[in-house]
Order: structure tokens, then C-alpha cells, then sequence
């Protein structure tokens, strides 16, 4: 008796270290695509030593806003849909309750990129306002090329 009580008790901690070292493996993944955005963003943009010290906090800000309205708009209609069983069982009154939700946080999105822009033109040109826009779409490309790549690397090596 006393054997499985140990032998459950080295899981268990087993278990604890390893969903802790892959919260911390996440949080450094998300830290260096962080980073990797900055250096792409200011490369692009050619941003003064004056125009860099004001836009970094105001598009901080900005971003963690539309991360944050985006993880609300996934995790709350999957769990929704997920609760009904899935898509097929979902009634004509509960898709429009999702729907109008999606649109509801589109919406709330399309309100902070405005307000964003309004903000941000007080310290860049329009024309720089449209090449960081490019420039996400850019780097969004170039994130989503490389993570294909690393995925048909491990997929090659299985």
C-alpha cells in the first residue's frame, strides 16, 4: 500500500513539473515571437529615436487589446459550440446567439484599431500608419511560413 502511495505521489510531481516547464516553454515562445515582431515592425517602419519612444506603448496597448478581444472570441464560441455538442446539434436561436457575438467582438476589434489610429496619427504619417498594417500582414505571413516549416520539419523526422 505504502509502494502505490509513493509511486502516485512521483506522478503526480511528475505531472506538476512537466505542465509547469510547458507553461514556461509557452510563455518564452510568445516573449520571442514578441521580440521577433518589434524588430520586424521597427525595421519596416524606419521609426525615429521621438516616433519610437511614443508609438511602442500606445501599440502595446493596442495589441494586447486585440489579443486579448481575439482569445475571447475563440474560447468562447468553441466552448459555447462545444457545450451544445458541436455545430451540427446547434439550433437556428443558439448560431445566432453566436453569430451576433462574433459580430459583437468584430466590432468592439473594428472600435480599438480606430481608436488606435486615431491615437497613433498624432505621432506618424498616414503614410506610415498604412505601412505598419502592411507590415502586420507581413509578419503574420512570415510567422505563419515559418511555423509550417517547423511542423513539416517534425513531421519529416517522425
Amino acid at each position: 500500500m505504502k509502494k502505490n502511495i509513493h509511486l502516485f505521489l512521483i506522478v503526480f510531481l511528475f505531472f506538476l513539473c512537466n505542465l509547469s516547464i510547458k507553461a514556461q516553454s509557452k510563455k518564452a515562445s510568445y516573449e520571442k515571437i514578441r521580440t521577433y515582431k518589434i524588430a520586424f515592425l521597427t525595421e519596416k517602419l524606419d521609426l525615429t529615436e521621438d516616433e519610437s519612444i511614443k508609438f511602442w506603448p500606445l501599440y502595446n496597448e493596442y495589441n494586447k487589446q486585440m489579443v486579448t478581444l481575439h482569445k475571447q472570441e475563440r474560447s468562447k464560441i468553441r466552448k459555447r459550440i462545444k457545450t451544445e455538442g458541436g455545430i451540427e446539434n446547434l439550433s437556428e436561436e443558439n448560431s445566432k446567439e453566436i453569430l451576433d457575438k462574433i459580430q459583437a467582438i468584430n466590432k468592439d476589434k473594428y472600435e480599438t484599431r480606430a481608436s488606435f489610429h486615431k491615437k497613433v496619427s498624432q505621432i506618424l504619417s498616414f503614410k506610415k500608419i498604412l505601412l505598419l498594417q502592411i507590415s502586420e500582414h507581413e509578419f503574420n505571413r512570415e510567422l505563419m511560413r515559418k511555423l509550417r516549416g517547423k511542423k513539416n520539419k517534425n513531421k519529416k523526422r517522425s
